[in-house]
């Protein structure tokens, strides 16, 4: 098998620029265009500033508990992943009618792999997926929240060899060469980051006005996943599989301030993964790549009426995963209105201030069950057939 092609790194360059940006989900400021650094509620607090915790303590004396919340998107607009089973299909079947010397077949079988392959040439998909927990601990002094999340970013690419199609079409059905592996390939790259820690939270006042500050230690595990195969061997839940995937155990260190200037009026800035830490992938057909965790500044500031709620966000430097890939840089927007008691609405839109992933518009709604249980999901569609979603329970006792 050919090692893995200059212009396999091309697609992947181009391809995983599609993938998302946030890091982490959280129903309700997904909804709001991932917009959450002024405007969070403590249930999300932990995932992205601290500080908001201590700000919401007085208004509280309860637990909250977010648990779980799940959070989806992806796209395959090639449809990937149903032409590689095809390309599998037509291959397993062209084998075995050469081994039953079947000329017929074997004909039919050519034909339809090489259209196989070239319907596949310049394939991508991605696919990000995440999970989490948090329990806030009510407490005016040092209000607290001890929190878990975990996030993938996976993007499939193809490079499908001229020399395959060439191969196929010389190839003739009364005497049939030996089957062997197809020089194409299909790869999957992937990187996830897991934090498990504790946000502590501190309120201060400067000048009568409420201003908290915030720290969040995390243990935190990094995991690389390089996959690299022949076409007709491609299966993307393989990629989870041992030989394709590294990991690193470290501490990172997230921290945030916010302040209430005036009444209804939240400033905030978030500085999330402070410690820089850089995971090499196995090297798979000649190919590794480095994922990479670093500090993510974010300023934010809200609006909190009666019954509305605007907010948006902005990152102060550019994000970036893998160093072969460009970097982001989100502007988010987004708002909520209470309709009633128990039904909040909720919109937002984000974009991409590098241009390297599409523009995001999402859709959300929360729920309350009397007191004690809330209920909120969220949809996201971006182009390039773009779909994703977010569910969350939390409860408070």
């Amino acid at each position: 098998m050919k090692l893995l092609k200059t212009a396999l790194c091309s697609v992947v360059f181009l391809s995983s620029s599609v993938c998302a940006g946030q890091a982490y989900y959280e129903a309700r400021s997904d909804a709001m265009g991932g917009a959450g650094v002024a405007s969070s509620n403590r249930e999300g607090a932990a995932f992205i500033n601290p500080a908001l915790l201590a700000l919401h303590a007085p208004k509280f004396n309860d637990f909250a508990l977010l648990l779980p919340v799940l959070g989806a998107d992806g796209s395959d607009k090639d449809q990937m992943a149903d032409k590689f089973d095809a390309l599998e299909g037509s291959y397993d079947g062209l084998e075995a009618a050469i081994n039953a010397s079947d000329a017929v077949e074997i004909e039919r079988f050519r034909v339809d792999l090489i259209a196989d392959l070239e319907s596949l040439k310049g394939n991508t998909a991605y696919v990000s997926a995440g999970i989490g927990f948090s329990l806030v601990i009510p407490s005016d002094k040092m209000a607290m929240a001890v929190f878990y999340k975990s996030y993938i970013d996976a993007v499939g690419v193809t490079a499908i060899e001229q020399s395959d199609i060439d191969d196929l079409t010389a190839l003739n059905p009364n005497s049939p060469p030996e089957v062997s592996d197809l020089d194409s390939q299909g790869a999957v790259v992937a990187g996830a980051v897991s934090d498990f820690g504790v946000a502590i939270s501190l309120p201060l006042s400067i000048v009568n006005m409420p201003i908290s500050v915030g720290i969040s230690p995390k243990f935190q595990r990094i995991d690389t996943y390089n996959y690299v195969v022949s076409a007709n061997n491609f299966d993307s839940s393989d990629a989870n599989d041992a030989k394709y995937r590294n990991d690193e155990a470290t501490f990172n260190l997230d921290v945030g301030v916010a302040m209430e200037p005036i009444g209804g009026l939240v400033v905030g800035v978030s500085g999330r993964n402070l410690i820089s830490k850089d995971v090499e992938t196995v090297e798979t057909q000649g190919r590794k790549f480095t994922y990479q965790v670093e500090p993510l500044y974010t300023a934010g500031v809200a609006y909190d009426w009666d019954s509305l709620t605007l907010t948006s966000d902005i990152d102060l430097n550019a994000h970036q995963r893998f160093d072969e890939i460009d970097g982001t840089q989100y502007w988010r927007l987004g708002g909520e209105v209470r309709a009633t008691d128990w039904l909040a609405l909720r919109l937002g839109y984000r974009h991409d201030m590098k241009n390297s992933t599409s523009d995001i518009y999402s859709l959300g709604t929360g729920l309350a069950f009397g007191q004690a249980f809330y209920l909120d999901f969220t949809g996201m569609l971006g182009s390039d057939d773009a779909i994703g979603g977010v569910l969350q329970t939390s409860y408070h006792f």
